[in-house]
């Protein structure tokens, strides 16, 4: 395919120019034609990267596998382009040059990434070359601009017009209510970064050598601001500058730092608007930190390596951000880079599957940036106690790279540009936007609702008794019952087959019962899974693992459940003829409204749960366990420490004061369980 993006390009600083970037030399790899039409030559400090040569000619490329990036760039507003009132025609040059590019190299279709100004010229410019537009918005374009009433009606028709909108959640909600089809709306899919280039092996920033580029530079020498030479260990920030981004509350806890005796400085790659530049310069020389700072222009995405692996931690403090969808790339980028994370709970929340890298563990989470005394605490900590950080990013660095991997679809965005160009819409986003959801629908009874229907259907066929009555949807706990009496009936007058689906519909029940009766009254049952780690120390080393108690998380159940049935279907001669094949299921409480899927787990999985009362260490567990279980050396702790990791345990440094209970009881219900209470 010949493709035009229009959207940012280095060196325009922030995550919409680094995607374009990728984007567009990602497709070119897979051998399309790719032109850049972009204004980012336009831009001028602060947001304006730091360019070497080299960083230029990374702009274009030329690939094995015959695709291109070729880039064309407006030109900076002068005097021939000089109207009343003055401002760079930024749609006009835009939508123009993608239509004197299409005349001499026709498209098949045209991409654009943020609204303003680079959605509405590729309106014009798709209208004009008569080919689909395919247009993304980004996070301020749609939670800000969008709203704006002299742009909404305009974004609107921008948006009915596209072949496809990318967009999700609160986005792609918005845009059917404004007239979006829903089946032109898909999901565009996150970042990917380069894993060549976000690792932990690599060349570091050299400071000096950055000031003596920088200060040759006129356009960008104003960026670089402070008096730290690099000569201590320093902390790391990069991004805007803001109250919301943390910058000033990081300033308050480095004065303290300073004040505790403690050697360390600051690097800003951090940047804003001329007041709030002037506000952060003239804080940090208030606050006595001009020989601890160091403000450096913005590099282009693939030097950001080089300033992580330079830092002894990396700060990402964004909070009370007014955009709720705005998910910055900065979080994974350092986690990837095998970098230190200090970052705010709102940060980290908005990684996928979060609670995977509690603090302490893989990174280090901020619960109030606003609160300078833990802010300073955290990073005095850090500074005293460097040992934990290679451990703490080698997790995080396994965190982020399993996300990566969890969430990759490198053909996405090529699927949906061919599917424009074919005036196509998938069939799996037809069916998306046609589903009707079932209000209320309880999503612990699949089997029993199945049944319901089955047995209703059957109820209903020539010849048949009365009708059940038996609840279509949506089932609750009573009518699941209700189904399961049914069933047992069936199966009462011959109908044997049904042994199975009685035995399934019982463990659903099992299930549902213990998640409404788990963890009553009990406060702890809305731990915070970021904070499950309840140690002195700031964060885990690896040798410190051993000493500590594991506590299961209260808001479980476990029960041991005999499947024959529901795994082999057997007749009941059959059935008591054979071994018992117990399993083991966990159940969660609901906490904040949320439901935990139930897991099944395993014999060792069982034990290591019921002996972690808090009265043990993890290697007394791991010795209990390893000695019955006959496990290998340090597969006992692997376990616990995986367990931890997904959230059934939390780790502390003491034992309870009181032996707790260790799953009291137990009973058979219909369902054939054993039954054991958490703590």
């Amino acid at each position: 395919m010949r493709i035009c993006i229009i959207g940012k390009f280095p060196p325009i600083q922030g995550g919409v120019g680094v995607r374009t970037y990728w984007n567009a030399h990602d497709l070119a790899a897979r051998g399309h034609e790719v032109h850049v039409v972009t204004n980012a030559k336009e831009a001028r400090p602060p947001f304006r990267m730091h360019m070497r040569r080299q960083d230029w000619k990374r702009c274009e490329a030329t690939y094995a596998s015959s695709g291109s990036v070729k880039v064309h760039w407006t030109d900076p507003v002068d005097s021939s382009q000089y109207y009343i009132p003055m401002a760079s025609p930024f749609v006009s040059k835009l939508a123009a040059t993608v239509a004197r590019v299409h005349s001499e190299h026709p498209f098949d279709v045209i991409y654009s990434h943020y609204l303003e100004p680079y959605g509405v010229a590729g309106h014009l410019a798709a209208e004009i070359a008569r080919v689909p537009h395919v247009v993304r918005m980004a996070g301020s374009d749609a939670g800000r601009l969008w709203r704006h009433p002299q742009f909404e009606a305009l974004y609107d028709h921008v948006l009915r017009s596209a072949a496809t909108v990318i967009a999700t959640g609160v986005v792609a909600g918005r845009a059917i209510k404004r007239g979006v089809r829903p089946e032109r709306i898909a999901g565009g899919g996150s970042l990917e970064l380069r894993e060549d280039l976000f690792c932990p092996e690599g060349p570091t920033l050299d400071l000096a050598g950055l000031r003596r580029e920088v200060e040759s530079e006129p356009d960008v020498r104003e960026m670089l601001w402070g008096g730290f030479a690099g000569e201590l260990p320093y902390f790391g920030i990069y991004g805007k500058l803001g109250e919301t981004k943390g910058s000033f509350a990081l300033l308050a806890a480095m004065q303290r730092l300073k004040q505790a005796g403690l050697e360390v400085g600051l690097v800003a790659m951090a940047h804003g608007w001329p007041a709030l530049e002037g506000k952060f310069r003239a804080r940090a020389e208030e606050l006595g930190l001009a020989d601890r700072v160091l403000q450096i222009p913005f590099l282009p995405h693939w030097r950001v390596p080089e300033f992580l692996r330079s830092c002894l931690a990396v700060c990402c403090l964004e909070q009370d951000f007014p955009i709720v969808f705005h998910t910055p790339v900065i979080a994974r980028e350092v986690l990837m880079c095998g970098a230190c994370l200090v970052g705010s709970t709102e940060v980290i929340r908005k990684l996928p599957d979060y609670p995977r890298v509690p603090d302490g563990y893989g990174c280090v989470a901020i619960e109030d940036v606003q609160d300078i005394e833990a802010l300073s605490a955290r990073l005095t900590a850090i500074t005293r106690d460097p040992e934990p950080i290679a451990s703490v990013t080698a997790r995080g660095r396994a965190f982020a790279r399993k996300a990566q991997a969890d969430t990759r679809d490198p053909d996405r965005l090529e699927r949906l540009l061919k599917a424009a160009t074919r005036g196509r819409v998938s069939a799996k986003r037809r069916r998306s936007a046609l589903i009707e959801t079932t209000e209320g629908e309880d999503p612990r009874f699949p089997i029993t609702q199945l049944a319901a229907r089955a047995l209703e259907a059957r109820s209903q066929a020539p010849g048949a008794s009365a009708t059940l009555g038996l609840p279509s949807a949506p089932i609750d706990l009573p009518q699941a019952r209700e189904v399961l009496a049914a069933t047992e009936r069936d199966i009462d007058s011959g109908e044997s087959s049904l042994r199975s689906v009685a035995s399934a519909i019982r463990l659903e029940i099992a299930i549902a019962e213990a998640e409404s009766t788990v963890g009553a009254g009990n406060s702890t049952r809305d731990i915070d899974p970021l904070f499950r780690l309840c140690i002195k120390r700031w964060a885990l080393a690896d040798s410190d693992l051993a000493g500590l108690v594991p506590i299961r998380d209260p808001a479980l159940r476990m029960l041991t459940i005999d499947v024959t049935e529901l795994v082999n279907g057997q007749t009941e001669p059959a059935r008591s003829a054979r071994r018992p094949h117990p399993r083991h299921v966990v159940a969660f409480a609901q906490a904040n409204g949320h439901r935990r899927e139930p897991l099944f787990i395993s014999d060792v999985t069982a034990r290591i749960l019921e002996l972690s009362d808090g009265t043990r260490t993890a290697l007394e567990v791991a010795a209990e366990v390893g000695a019955r279980e006959r496990l290998a050396d340090g597969a006992g702790l692997q376990q616990i420490e995986e367990l931890f990791v997904s959230g059934l345990l939390r780790l502390q440094d003491g034992r309870l004061d009181r032996i707790e209970s260790s799953f009291p009881g137990s009973k058979q219900n219909g369902a054939e369980a054993e039954i054991r209470n958490g703590a």
